[in-house]
């Protein structure tokens, strides 16, 4: 009989062989590399938190923290990476105009310089030993797995209820964040939930199959769509310090301005998108 645990801990093997199989193209940023370790590591937070009652506390806590430290270094190069593609992108949307200035360089260059000390702050991280003993911890993990006593005889079947939890928490957060619509910060947290959803979703697939695929899929789209709304929440509060720093040099803020409407007209349109789709993810049935 395969377990509950035996599901889990095979996503997590997945997630783990990524980890540990990328932190090479990590250290020298190899294309995709930070992404996709970004993502394992989450993944494995993910599956970590809602499957915790399959094992043992303690060990759960410790390797959840030290896999969040990790994704928050992987988190910053790559952040400044994708900022950097957007507002290039977006700038080549824009009609050309003089009041621009230097825009398109100041923002190259500067999101540059945010990369490079970022990534270099990621390798020097990965050389420490706290690094090197959340591998070994990840490690053990896997090859002894902590299963709970009670646990251990648990089939598949148990996996829907522990996802269940992770559902409940996107609807109640989503209740929260429809008190206030335009608060930005709220919406965010329902797209951190809804990526558990999705992540735990995506684990249960060789146990349940296009059920539990299709969960995936419509929690994909949730996570897309907020995505979009959060990167437009960055990109404004980046754009506003640097026409700040624009005008304080005497240079021109218009390009900025420009931008940020664009990111806000972008916002509204994805929050509509998310909402629909956060809708008909929450009215899906479980495996």
């Amino acid at each position: 009989m395969t377990t509950a645990s035996d599901v889990v801990l095979g996503y997590l093997r997945i997630q783990g062989d990524v980890i540990a199989g990328r932190a090479d193209d990590v250290r020298v940023d190899a294309p995709d590399a930070v992404h996709r370790s970004r993502v394992a590591t989450r993944r494995s937070r993910s599956a970590l938190r809602t499957f915790a009652p399959l094992f043992r506390r303690a060990p759960v806590r410790a390797l959840r923290d030290e896999l969040a430290w990790h994704a928050d270094h992987l988190g910053a190069p790559r952040d400044a990476e994708v900022l950097k593609e957007r507002l290039l992108a977006a700038l080549a949307t824009l009609p050309a105009d003089p009041a621009y200035g230097p825009i398109a360089e100041r923002l190259a260059a500067s999101l540059d310089e945010t990369h490079a000390r970022a990534h270099a702050s990621l390798v020097e991280s990965m050389a420490t030993d706290r690094y090197t003993a959340l591998r070994e911890a990840l490690a053990a993990f896997l090859s002894d797995p902590p299963v709970r006593k009670s646990s251990r005889e648990n089939g598949a079947d148990v996996l829907p209820d522990l996802l269940a939890g992770a559902v409940d928490r996107v609807g109640r957060l989503t209740e929260r964040a429809a008190e206030i619509d335009e608060d930005a910060h709220r919406w965010h947290e329902v797209r951190k939930a809804a990526k558990a959803a999705r992540y735990c979703s995506e684990a249960l697939i060789p146990a349940f199959g296009d059920d539990a695929r299709t969960l995936a899929e419509a929690w994909e789209q949730v996570t897309e769509s907020f995505g979009e709304h959060q990167d437009t929440v960055v990109a404004e509060t980046y754009l506003a310090t640097e026409a700040v720093r624009a005008s304080q040099a005497d240079e021109p803020a218009d390009g900025y301005l420009a931008l940020i409407a664009l990111e806000l007209d972008l916002r509204e349109e994805a929050l509509h998108t998310g909402q629909r789709a956060l809708h008909e993810a929450l009215e899906l049935p479980l495996p």
